[in-house]
């Protein structure tokens, strides 16, 4: 492993100097964490390093998100509990014991509404950590996680019937070649380009999700074949059709486009692969796209 993470490191330099670029920490991370993703090696790598891309726990952030919960409730109880008290104190005549308990379960209010102040804000900074996780740091599209989750609940829907559920997988055509004439950094520059023209010719309620490297899916959810396949024409069309700049560079990139529809009972794996197969068949011929029923 450390002979490759050295291999690894001389590659970034390589890199950075193909694009003008000095080896500071900023530059070097991002071509760094590019390559090892590439090495298929960032999993192993990640615990260990965290400096390269830091992870939330989810386990940890699952189990804070109840804790915080069972806060909300413990607080609600108590204030339920120091209303009550001061109503059923109210009535006493003893002056002196009721003044210092109305005073005690006042101040006890107090601290219950900033505690539940606190809490509420430490909901909104966890809610957003939790939306992290299932963002792709470097496209800011949805990753391979959130397409998972979001996948496997629609499938979870279709075990007895078929669904107007479309799956398309776009793969960009002779990524190698961008990323060995132009660098990492580019090749970055291009997926973060790709993935925004996508987004845009998409309807808000379909989803786009990084797969992997070069390759991106889209979930048609309520969505036939038939709408589906003009908007991929277009989407392709647009891509061929816009030069990227970058700085002195205008780049050329096309895609290619694999289809396939829902099926009753399709489990996340069968629908990928038939989604997989049609892909290959568009790689043949490039920019462009191919149906597997």
């Amino acid at each position: 492993m450390e002979e490759m993470i050295i291999k690894i490191s001389e590659n970034v330099l390589e890199e950075l100097k193909k694009v003008h670029k000095p080896p500071y920490p900023l530059y070097y991370k991002n071509v760094f964490v590019s390559l090892v993703r590439k090495e298929g090696i960032f999993e192993e790598l990640n615990p260990k390093l965290l400096c390269v891309e830091p992870d939330i726990n989810e386990a940890l952030l699952t189990k804070t998100v109840k804790t915080i919960k069972e806060v909300n409730n413990v607080s609600k109880e108590i204030k339920q509990d120091s209303e009550t008290l001061i109503e059923e104190v109210a009535p006493l005549q003893i002056d002196e014991i009721k003044e210092a308990i109305m005073q005690f379960s006042a101040g006890l209010l107090q601290k219950i509404n900033r505690l539940e102040e606190t809490v509420h804000s430490l909901e909104v900074e966890l809610d957003k950590a939790y939306k992290e996780l299932l963002i792709d740091p470097l496209t800011k599209v949805y990753n391979r996680k959130a397409l998972n989750n979001d996948l496997n609940e629609i499938l979870e829907k279709g075990k007895d019937k078929n669904l107007d559920l479309v799956i398309a997988i776009v793969d960009l055509d002779l990524f190698k070649e961008i990323n060995d004439k132009y660098g990492h950094l580019v090749g970055d520059f291009v997926l973060i380009k790709i993935a925004n023209i996508i987004r845009k010719m998409i309807r808000k309620e379909n989803k786009i999700y990084r797969y992997g490297g070069d390759e991106f899916i889209i979930v048609f959810n309520r969505m036939t074949l038939a709408q589906v396949k003009p908007i991929i024409q277009r989407i392709v069309h647009k891509i061929e059709s816009t030069l990227l700049k970058y700085k002195d560079d205008l780049i050329k990139v096309t895609v290619s486009v694999g289809l396939t529809q829902h099926k009753q009972g399709d489990t996340f794996d069968e629908i990928i692969k038939r989604a997989d197969h049609a892909l290959y068949q568009a790689k043949v011929k490039r920019n462009g796209y191919e149906v597997k029923e």
